[in-house]
């Protein structure tokens, strides 16, 4: 025979409000049903080698937090990470303007996110995003409300080709972001921006008064 508590147990489980990503935790002050949203972003470029170490320098605090490649491989030393940015530094040119050796980006959920998910959620996403034919590392933080990711990949790639982020990719990033969080259980969200929401229901509306006009046409 089952016990009172055992069988209070199972109702519970059966009429509770039921929650399976691991940052989805009812007693989390920032509770809420909806998905909390991921942020990619553009957080800018080098242009040196000087300019590649100061970076390396600022994403690992002075060599204190470990640089990851894409190959696997980390670094915890800061000679080595400046070498690694030596190694990066391209052969000059005679263009006038300024090339952009490498683009920043910035992967980051909010508080209440195991940092580590957030890790190899970004490590997953680079990977099948870049891997292919570019060079890149990444390192950690912790030391803000949000668990974030800096992300920083040099844009001439195996084959030569520059890296070009054309008009609407880093929405397509979050998206992709956000995938492999849910790969990992961690509830995520890519709305995209409400300016572009309103202009896509725009459409739709004015699309749908156009049919309806054309409609009444043929009925007259």
């Amino acid at each position: 025979m089952m016990s009172h508590s055992a069988a209070d147990s199972i109702s519970d489980l059966l009429t509770g409000d039921v929650r399976t990503k691991s940052n989805r935790i009812k007693s989390s002050s920032r509770y809420t049903k909806k998905p909390p949203e991921v942020m990619v972003k553009i957080s800018g470029y080098c242009y040196s080698s000087d300019h590649t170490k100061s970076h390396f320098d600022y994403i690992t605090r002075n060599g204190k937090l470990e640089l990851e490649d894409e190959l696997g491989e980390t670094y915890d030393d800061r000679n080595i990470i400046h070498q690694l940015a030596c190694d990066w530094q391209e052969l000059q040119t005679h263009s006038k303007r300024r090339t952009r050796h490498s683009t920043h980006l910035v992967l980051s959920m909010p508080d209440g996110t195991e940092p580590k998910a957030v890790k190899q959620a970004v490590r997953q996403f680079a990977k099948k995003t870049f891997a292919h034919n570019y060079q890149y590392v990444m390192a950690l933080h912790t030391d803000t409300d949000s668990p974030h990711v800096h992300l920083t990949v040099k844009n001439l790639g195996f084959d030569g080709k520059r890296l070009h982020v054309r008009k609407g990719v880093p929405q397509v990033w979050r998206e992709q972001f956000m995938c492999e969080l849910e790969r990992l259980g961690v509830a995520a969200e890519a709305t995209p921006s409400l300016k572009k929401v309103n202009f896509r229901n725009k459409q739709v509306s004015t699309l749908a008064h156009e049919n309806n006009s054309s409609e009444t046409s043929i009925e007259r």
